[in-house]
């Protein structure tokens, strides 16, 4: 089916002939099979590792369908599903995207200088955008148009603000939605017009860069067991980003990390992530919970999820203890563990949920802490089920953090979460390591 200029711009558009699904967890994208006004979107969902779902359409009863289930304010797509909302308007998806993944900047003068970087890239793409619905006699004449604004309008203001800044990105010193946006829009041109960077080395470097910015999932380096890469995993899995691992599988697959100077302090976990190699267990945890928003709305929440968390970790070093000992002191670190757990650590989150009230243990939205305490609770649970019996308020958190989508699929068989160390395999765990 072919669709007008209105119809890529302006496009109509609805669920099909069913009622609506319970979301995956992902944002679900319901828009046309074609670039138009979803495409930014998509390049920024893509730019922050999160993966997204989409819903095609292609009639205007389609449209007219959702339009009276009330799911298009405005009456207009794109329409993106995301954290219980129906947002549209793209600039506003865009805007709540780029705040939540953290590429929005860290103050508002940043933010004010992403919002005109991008709104210029907006301009550049709106003629992008119309190009391909231009009559044929006027498609030359539009195409020297849109080299004519890029190389003399667009680009030579990146160029100076990419010199001038003296940073690897367009505002402050980390990737923002103004690189992704820019990348986006140098692209586009550059299917149009090959060369259009030919006079701008800054652009092709900051392209070249961005590129590496959004290569790809982070990469976890550890062995096949959870030890202290599981919460990594717990944390990435929670936010809905994939990730691959790199499984050590002898003493000389970490002599060869070790070798090539990519770990610092020679130790893992290691992960890649974002252009770094990041290692140290606390410092891997603090830059995902930042990323992805799960380290509370102020310095107060922060300091509040440090407490739990390290509270949390204390009771987990007991458990990485516990994987490899065997026998009568696997029985003893265990009792030690429930001991810990029953009367020291949980009445304390029993307490906490009693006192705030709320669905978290801290703010209104889910943080690094219940992330992590959740993982505490199931490792407990897998040697004694009944651990929460007198924790009434534990027993609904549980059940509550286990349901949000993301973690609950990371809770089905077949995920990337680890089981306990098999007894005869300890010993081939511990040759890594020793």
């Amino acid at each position: 089916m072919k669709f007008s200029a209105l119809q890529i711009l302006f496009p109509h558009c609805q669920e099909w002939n069913q009622e609506p699904r319970i979301m995956s967890g992902k944002p679900r994208l319901t828009y046309l099979n074609g670039r138009g006004r979803m495409e930014a979107i998509r390049w920024l969902l893509a730019a922050a590792g999160v993966e997204f779902e989409e819903v095609f359409f292609d009639t205007e009863e389609q449209y007219e369908k959702l339009v009276k289930g009330g799911s298009l304010l405005f009456q207009q797509v794109p329409l993106v599903e995301i954290d219980g909302m129906k947002m549209v308007q793209t600039r506003a998806i865009l805007s709540y995207i780029a705040g939540k993944y953290n590429l929005y900047g860290k103050d508002l003068k940043e933010r004010a200088l992403i919002d005109m970087y991008v709104e210029g890239i907006f301009d550049l793409l709106q003629m992008v955008l119309m190009f391909p619905f231009s009559p044929p006699e006027e498609k030359e004449k539009n195409l020297e148009s849109m080299k004519e604004k890029a190389t003399r309008r667009y680009f030579p203001v990146f160029e100076k603000a990419l010199k001038q800044h003296g940073q690897d990105f367009l505002v402050g010193d980390k990737f923002s939605w103004a690189d992704v946006q820019l990348m986006q829009g140098i692209l586009e041109v550059e299917e149009k017009i090959p060369d259009v960077l030919s006079g701008f080395p800054q652009l092709q470097i900051a392209g070249t860069r961005a590129r590496g910015n959004m290569s790809g999932k982070p990469i976890l380096h550890y062995c096949d067991a959870r030890g202290r890469m599981e919460s990594i995993r717990w944390l990435l899995a929670a936010v809905g980003v994939e990730f691959e691992e790199r499984l050590l599988q002898t003493k000389d697959d970490l002599m060869k990390l070790r070798k090539s100077g990519t770990l610092m302090f020679q130790q893992v976990p290691m992960v890649e992530i974002d252009g770094m190699k990041m290692v140290q267990t606390r410092a891997i945890l603090n830059y995902i919970a930042a990323k992805y928003n799960l380290y509370g709305k102020d310095l107060k929440e922060r300091a509040l999820i440090d407490m739990y968390v390290e509270a949390i970790i204390d009771l987990n070093e007991l458990f990485m203890m516990h994987e490899i000992l065997s026998g009568d002191k696997k029985k003893e670190q265990f009792a030690n563990i429930v001991d810990k757990a029953t009367n020291r650590y949980f009445p304390v989150f029993e307490k906490v949920l009693k006192d705030h009230g709320q669905d978290f243990l801290v703010g209104n939205q889910l943080s690094r802490a219940d992330v992590q305490l959740l993982e505490a609770i199931l490792m407990v649970e897998e040697g004694k089920p009944d651990v929460l019996a007198k924790f009434p308020l534990l027993q609904s958190f549980k059940a509550r953090i286990s349901n949000i989508p993301t973690i609950k699929k990371f809770l089905q068989p077949g995920s990337q979460r680890k089981q306990p160390i098999a007894e005869k395999n300890i010993d081939a765990v511990m040759k890594i390591f020793s």
